[in-house]
């Protein structure tokens, strides 16, 4: 059965591709396919092979190999089995395997469990989860969409005071 990048499995139990509603926050997969009909996502699969500037306008899941650049409106997720070699450019990118390049998020950046960044992060919002493998500098500067984003929602918060796990998840379920 084809599932096209939502708990897509290979061949083993370990090639899965997550695709959460919200980037660094872990949705159920009926919650995912809920949202299927709304969300335009193309799934690379494993045996592609790109050299060269890649973009796109849907959500993407990458499970094969790029050498170039990434530039993208919308999520970019590079799955398990994906590979990059370049800096990517989205929205919201989320790590599963592995980048060696600059990562620029519009809005987020989460490196999974399983993924591995060897490069630079920009991003006003960064998730690494525990285990991941990150070598590099994170810039968390504000980019003009989450500045306007924190005046409207009220979000005055001292620099340098974490957020609580409870208003992370609050404030990415607000972006809406």
């Amino acid at each position: 059965m084809r599932n096209f990048g939502f708990d897509q499995r290979q061949d083993s139990p370990d090639a899965t591709v997550r695709v959460p509603a919200v980037p660094g926050i872990g949705s159920t997969p009926a919650e995912r396919k809920a949202q299927a009909p709304d969300r335009k996502i193309a799934v690379l699969g494993p045996t592609l092979r790109f050299k060269g500037e890649l973009s796109a306008e849907e959500d993407f899941i990458l499970q094969g190999r790029i050498e170039g650049s990434i530039n993208h409106t919308q999520t970019v997720t590079i799955g398990t089995d994906g590979v990059v070699v370049g800096d990517i450019h989205a929205r919201h990118i989320v790590i599963d395997g592995s980048v060696e390049g600059d990562l620029h998020g519009q809005e987020a950046v989460v490196v999974h469990q399983t993924g591995r960044v060897t490069g630079n992060i920009f991003a006003p919002r960064v998730g690494l989860v525990e285990g991941a493998f990150f070598s590099g500098r994170i810039d968390m500067g504000e980019a003009p969409a989450a500045a306007a984003q924190g005046r409207r929602t009220g979000a005055n918060r001292a620099p340098g005071v974490p957020l609580s796990a409870e208003e992370t998840e609050r404030m990415l379920k607000d972006r809406g």
